[in-house]
């Protein structure tokens, strides 16, 4: 049989049961510690009595002597010398002659001990009665017996009363749990509900507990910061897929004007390589943005590298050649040292941040501009700075171009071909590599962006 499936039934149920084998363990061991006890008073009882009749029995004759001692339950048989003469007295009916202690010869149930000192006397058991025997003065023989049948039968009624009570405690205790179990527990119930109302398309709904020091009242402030960032995310993503839906609109509109142009008029030679010059620039164009779509959406997922040693200088060389010969109406030097300035990274990926901070700056810089790629050491870091001398980019804009989508107003342009993603690309391959990609502001012309990593080995 299965447990309460709701988390305030299982803990109702796990105070019940704690609460159970705590008094089970209270009521064992207040019974036999009690039991103990009793029973040690009714030993000390009779050894006690047992020791004054050994200091009376000069100044009281048998039978005053035998009243003297019985009470308390104290059954008292006194014998002569001979065993002919027996004295009894009794708190209550007689024991029977035979099958009793009372009636039990003393010569015949076990040894007989002189009077003296109650903790020398030895107490025998026989069933449900303790008897102790002491040998007076004279030869006389007393016995003296207690049925301890009233003290079972107190702890039966004692355990009964502690069954009754116990279980009364747990049906309380059980229903006071449950109380404040359900109180405590509310707010996991509103995040239920806030839970299932959002999933239900209600997306501005909060907890908003107030008690923030508290458990509960931190998970529920948790609980509205994750979906704080959840909308966040949302709006961003939707956002995202807008900018690039709204990106790969302007190349495939060219490609479709280019092809029903083909496909309404027969135009000349010269114009249909225009046009399929115009196709093939705008293909590369959806294709180019496709790519980065491609490699954001791994970087958020976590892009795999395939780290190796690369000689960051040598890889900066290589890219400004290539940067030269596709402008060559702009000046691109490389400032670099001819060695200790090695990390390790995968040279596709840092040769693509390399590429796209030399692009953004090719298309931010006018004709007769320079670019300078700088690469040097400082401790255990390897800094990659590229420097245009462009117009720069503007305050307001210098946190916008590492987004997706963002564009600085002199910097970058539709204009130009950006779709906005190369600066956020190059920023998230530099954190896949350990490193950072920032925007620095030395009040020197154009635009300078620092590529920072960790030297190889450190």
């Amino acid at each position: 049989m299965s447990g309460p499936a709701s988390l305030r039934g299982r803990v109702t149920l796990a105070v019940m049961a704690l609460l159970a084998v705590v008094l089970v363990l209270l009521f064992v061991a207040v019974d036999l510690a009690l039991s103990a006890r009793l029973h040690a008073d009714a030993r000390t009882r009779l050894t006690d009595r047992a020791a004054l009749a050994g200091e009376l029995q000069g100044d009281l004759d048998a039978q005053h002597l035998a009243d003297r001692l019985r009470g308390d339950g104290v059954v008292v048989r006194l014998c002569g010398p001979a065993t002919t003469a027996c004295v009894t007295a009794a708190a209550g009916p007689a024991p029977p002659a035979r099958g009793g202690p009372a009636g039990t010869e003393p010569g015949r149930t076990g040894p007989v001990r002189r009077a003296g000192k109650a903790a020398d006397l030895p107490v025998e058991t026989a069933g449900s009665v303790l008897i102790v025997r002491a040998e007076l003065r004279g030869g006389e023989t007393l016995t003296l017996s207690l049925d301890t049948t009233q003290i079972t039968e107190a702890l039966h009624r004692l355990i009964v009363f502690e069954t009754v009570g116990g279980l009364l405690a747990l049906g309380l205790a059980g229903a006071a749990a449950a109380r404040i179990s359900g109180r405590a527990l509310r707010p996991l119930e509103d995040m239920t509900a806030l839970a299932r109302q959002i999933a239900a398309g209600d997306r501005g709904q909060r907890l908003g507990s107030p008690d923030r020091d508290s458990e509960l009242g931190r998970t529920a402030a948790a609980f509205d910061a994750m979906l704080d960032e959840l909308e966040a995310a949302e709006t961003r993503m939707r956002s995202f897929l807008s900018d690039a839906s709204h990106e790969l609109r302007t190349p495939l509109a060219g490609m479709q004007a280019n092809a029903e142009l083909l496909l309404r008029e027969n135009p000349g030679r010269a114009e249909r390589e225009r046009v399929a010059v115009a196709l093939v620039r705008e293909s590369r164009r959806a294709a180019r943005l496709v790519d980065d779509l491609l490699t954001m959406a791994r970087l958020g997922q976590g892009m795999p590298l395939l780290p190796e040693r690369v000689d960051l200088p040598a890889l900066a060389g290589a890219e400004v050649a290539r940067a030269s010969t596709l402008s060559p109406a702009l000046t691109v030097v490389a400032d670099v040292p001819g060695h200790g300035c090695e990390v390790d990274g995968d040279p596709v990926r840092l040769g693509q941040i390399i590429t796209n901070l030399l692009d953004n700056a090719r298309h931010a810089t006018p004709a007769g501009g320079t670019i300078t790629v700088r690469v040097r050491r400082h401790d255990d870091r390897i800094h990659l700075e590229v420097r245009d001398t462009g117009p720069g980019v503007a305050p307001g804009d210098r946190t916008v171009i590492f987004e997706r989508f963002g564009r600085g107003d002199a910097s970058r342009s539709r204009h130009t071909g950006g779709a906005g993603l190369g600066l956020p690309i190059a920023s998230g391959l530099a954190r896949a590599h350990g490193g950072s990609l920032t925007h620095l502001d030395d009040g020197g012309p154009g635009a300078c962006f620092r590529l920072d990593l960790p030297a190889a080995g450190s």
